[in-house]
């Protein structure tokens, strides 16, 4: 049965799309586990929406790279919140824009770490106390990277076609059990992502230069939909871009002058 306050954890949620999906559940009634590798931010976004909510909080230092890491994490906010029914493993990243025969072994491995990996170790550390709880919903953030093919994002596109694959394959194993699986795949949303992929703030703000992009809170906003819909009903996949971008790789993008 639904629980009418679901405990949600919450990976990579210091930030973007995890702070403001963070957020908006948090305004929903949900109770919140928030994790990431800065663990100040996450303690204060959750003593904020504690406050302002009145809600059940936990916040905690999680790097989806680790294995011990992720079980410690998964595990301290179970004790401390009573069980756990939505899992949003929206950890990730991209590193770089170098070709295939440049690109540095640390930027493809953090990548192929992090976004694929680090939604496996994601997933299995929570699946036991999601079954256990009778009623669940997973979220993975992948990317129309995982949909198409561009230069200079070999591994990153490697990583999100990875994760489709993952999500397909959860989907056909979890079938019969009271478990929803949605994968959200966003086109160009403004968070630190260009930021952290170029490390330099003038191109991070050119890559929305003219275009009306995405915000974290409406890939939030996909998740509350998807969540409140009905429990027979599991949107598998949602493909979601601004109106300025009519291709899954930016190479068709409408910008004001």
């Amino acid at each position: 049965m639904r629980p009418e306050q679901p405990i949600v954890l919450i990976t990579g949620a210091s930030s973007g799309i995890g702070e403001a999906t963070a957020r908006l559940l948090a305004a929903q009634g949900c109770q919140l586990a928030l994790g990431a590798r800065r663990t100040g931010r996450v303690q204060a976004l959750a003593a904020e929406l504690a406050g302002a909510h009145g809600i059940r909080t936990f916040a905690g230092a999680v790097d989806t790279r680790s294995t011990a890491s992720v079980t410690a994490f998964v595990e301290a906010a179970v004790e401390a919140l009573g069980g756990l029914n939505v899992v949003v493993a929206s950890a990730g990243l991209a590193r770089g824009v170098a070709k295939l025969d440049s690109v540095l072994e640390e930027d493809w491995q953090a990548m192929l770490h992090t976004n694929v990996e680090g939604v496996i170790r994601t997933i299995k550390a929570t699946l036991p106390h999601v079954r256990k709880s009778g009623w669940g919903h997973y979220f993975t953030i992948g990317s129309t990277a995982g949909h198409d093919y561009y230069e200079g994002g070999a591994a990153y596109c490697a990583s999100k076609h990875g994760l489709k694959a993952l999500v397909h394959v959860l989907r056909l194993e979890l079938c019969g059990d009271p478990i929803r699986i949605t994968s959200v795949d966003p086109g160009m949303v403004e968070t630190e992502f260009s930021l952290v992929r170029l490390q330099d703030e003038d191109k991070a703000r050119n890559v929305y230069r003219g275009i009306e992009p995405l915000r974290g809170a409406d890939i939030a906003e996909c998740i509350r939909w998807a969540i409140a819909l009905p429990d027979h009903v599991n949107i598998d996949e949602m493909i979601v871009k601004p109106r300025d971008q009519a291709s899954h790789t930016g190479a068709k993008v409408h910008r004001k002058a």
